[in-house]
C-alpha cells in the first residue's frame, strides 16, 4: 500500500448534509444556526427540499480572490431521491429569518 492513500470510507447515510463552498465574508454575518434553507439537488430538476443551517466555520478559506466559510446545512427527512456523495447541490438561505 501507499501511505496517505485511504483504504476505507466509513459513512452514516442516517442523514444527508450539504456543505457550501462559496459563502462570501458579506454573507456570512446575516445567518446563523438554526435558519431554514431551501435546496434544489442538479440531479432532480424540479425538486425543492428543505434544511437547516447546522455549522458555519469560524475560520474562512480563500477561493478565487474571495473571503469564503464553509456552511453545514442538514437535509430534511423530505428527501426521498437517491442522493449520492458529490452530486451538486444549490441552498438559498433567507437571511430575513
Amino acid at each position: 500500500m501507499t501511505p496517505g492513500v485511504p483504504v476505507l470510507t466509513l459513512a452514516d447515510l442516517s442523514g444527508w448534509q450539504i456543505e457550501t463552498t462559496d459563502l462570501t465574508e458579506l454573507s456570512v454575518v446575516t445567518i446563523a444556526n438554526g435558519f431554514e434553507v431551501e435546496v434544489t439537488i442538479d440531479a432532480f430538476p424540479g425538486e425543492t427540499f428543505t434544511g437547516v443551517v447546522s455549522d458555519i466555520s469560524s475560520v474562512s478559506d480563500v477561493v478565487r480572490g474571495d473571503v469564503t466559510y464553509v456552511v453545514t446545512v442538514e437535509l430534511g427527512d423530505d428527501v426521498e431521491v437517491p442522493l449520492r456523495w458529490g452530486m451538486t447541490a444549490f441552498i438559498t438561505i433567507d437571511s430575513d429569518q
